[in-house]
């Protein structure tokens, strides 16, 4: 990998597939959870096309895994998770947002239930391995709490399947949506599931053993050949049109669940504590008055920028808030991106409120 942009250090992981990340062209990086993850190979909108129409094979070792294991593992992700986890079926994968004691979003993971006393937590960009381990020890769990080696790649696009059947046969079709089972590669387990970062249908595979990885990647790819793939990457073109948000990004620690549409994540009517209900709990006496929308607005510039990030969104002189992924859709043929706004924002829309001089529309995601 070219230094020329990019200063490496110990502290940013390379991973097992970054030299195949290289030989398939890979022009960007970014990093994400301290570990290398591709952002873009042909262009943006190249990798968007060929993503909707075909298959891809992504480099997502990024998304750390922890695993919770023990009698009180259970216990443990009750508490830590505002996500109704009264009844988990070993088998299933739970989208299901953290928050912290005042009820600020840390992390949106997916769990993973491989048994009643044995979860693995799949991460998006934050770190945490420290604050999982320091719960289960002050709040005495002591259930057991280990930073895996496991590392994850993504088959995404409407080819998906096809693909997957060719190397794993006919059991593919028996997951469903966020189910997942294992298989076997190379006389070893490997955890298939029907999840992915896109809206296009795909799997994720976790391989326990990382020294498995490129020989199962080099297959894929093979076997994939009739179908058109290509390594590709999580695409942002693809993730705002389909309303899939990015932690970092659109939401933060200064975000409450229900800021972000994700409140129906979050079961504050159970019967169980978790860290951050009596703070959630107050905020609904008083309302959640936040939601997230999708915003849409043209730009009459013939020189399009690829995309925008952060731009500051006024009420007449006053900065509200910021828009956050901002990118050329194919799908609208407009700029689209994403807003935190006070839920009446409609009302006052055409007089007050103004993006980088822009009117702007508004769509609520559900």
């Amino acid at each position: 990998m070219s230094n020329d942009f990019f200063t490496t250090s110990n502290r940013i992981k390379k991973t097992p597939f970054t030299s195949r990340n290289e030989k398939a062209g890979v022009k960007k990086h970014s990093v994400y959870n301290n570990t290398l993850i591709p952002t873009i190979f042909k262009s943006l909108k190249g990798d968007y096309l060929h993503l909707i129409k075909h298959v891809q094979l992504w480099d997502v070792c990024a998304q750390k895994v922890i695993e919770v294991r023990g009698n009180k593992a259970f216990a443990l992700i009750k508490y830590l998770f505002c996500r109704d986890f009264t009844k988990v079926i070993p088998g299933r994968a739970y989208y299901a947002p953290i928050v912290n004691f005042e009820g600020g979003l840390l992390n949106d993971p997916v769990i993973f239930c491989i048994d009643e006393d044995h979860f693995l937590i799949s991460l998006s960009d934050s770190d945490l391995f420290n604050w999982t381990s320091a719960i289960n020890n002050a709040k005495e769990f002591y259930a057991n709490v280990n930073e895996t080696d496991i590392i994850t790649m993504a088959i995404q696009g409407p080819k998906s399947e096809q693909t997957m059947l060719k190397i794993f046969g006919e059991e593919i079709k028996s997951l469903k949506i966020f189910t997942f089972r294992k298989f076997i590669f190379n006389n070893e387990s490997v955890i298939i599931s029907k999840t992915g970062f896109s809206k296009q249908s795909g799997y994720e595979i976790l391989l326990l053993n990382p020294e498995n990885g490129t020989a199962l990647w080099d297959l894929i790819i093979q076997k994939g050949e009739e179908f058109s793939i290509k390594v590709g990457c999580p695409n942002m073109i693809e993730r705002v049109e389909g309303n899939l948000l990015s932690y970092g990004n659109e939401m933060t620690n200064k975000d409450f669940p229900h800021d972000c549409g994700l409140g129906k994540y979050c079961n504050l009517e159970s019967d169980y504590d978790f860290i951050g209900k009596t703070a959630l709990l107050k905020l609904k006496e008083t309302g959640f008055n936040k939601t997230i929308y999708q915003i849409q607005f043209d730009f009459e510039d013939k020189i399009k920028p690829i995309f925008y990030s952060n731009l500051p969104v006024f009420k007449k002189e006053n900065e509200v808030g910021k828009a956050t992924s901002i990118v050329w859709s194919p799908k609208y043929s407009k700029y689209i991106g994403f807003f935190i706004a006070n839920k009446n924002i409609e009302q006052d829309l055409n007089d007050h409120y103004i993006l980088n001089k822009i009117k702007f529309d508004l769509i609520e995601i559900d």
